[in-house]
């Protein structure tokens, strides 16, 4: 390759760069090159909370009592592979990354009921991002599961396999 080749190959790698850039800033679907932490105060849900809208966030301990008591809705925010690979039994799926306020399962929901949203842990994003876009919408009573479906496993609390939403 001679010298000529490279330099309008380096050249055009430059330009794409900088447009994906430049277009990556004004998108609405753009991509935060630093990354915002997403807050989350960790709450008993049997204690009077505050603020509807601040994000909460419910322990492994909670979550189990909660399944136990039937008392409230989880809702699996990863994506639909790996829902139907496992989930917590009775769980709904409503991927985050495909969200979307007319979701079938998701206008079927009572604004007042108690919702669990998780992911895999406490590394994943996906519930916290779920959970924020449920609470624009008025759901109030939201929490995130923040140990997430690996600290469920890890228990070996019960899960469904292979089923996807009904």
């Amino acid at each position: 390759m001679n010298k000529t080749n490279f330099k309008v190959i380096l050249a055009i790698l430059m330009s794409s760069t900088f447009l994906g850039f430049i277009y990556n800033f004004f998108s609405s679907d753009g991509i935060d090159f630093i990354r915002k932490p997403i807050l989350v105060k960790s709450v008993s849900i049997s204690e009077e909370n505050g603020d509807s809208n601040q994000l909460r966030g419910i322990d492994l301990s909670q979550a189990v009592e909660i399944f136990n008591d039937n008392s409230a809705t989880f809702i699996d925010a990863r994506d639909q592979w790996e829902y139907s690979d496992n989930h917590i039994i009775g769980a709904i799926n409503i991927p985050e990354f495909s969200f979307d306020p007319s979701n079938k399962y998701l206008v079927k929901l009572n604004k007042e009921e108690l919702l669990i949203v998780y992911c895999d842990g406490d590394d994943c994003d996906l519930s916290k991002r779920l959970a924020q876009k449920l609470i624009s919408l008025g759901f109030k009573n939201t929490y995130v599961f923040l140990d997430g479906f690996n600290s469920w496993l890890t228990a070996e609390l019960p899960i469904e396999k292979g089923k996807l939403n009904e």
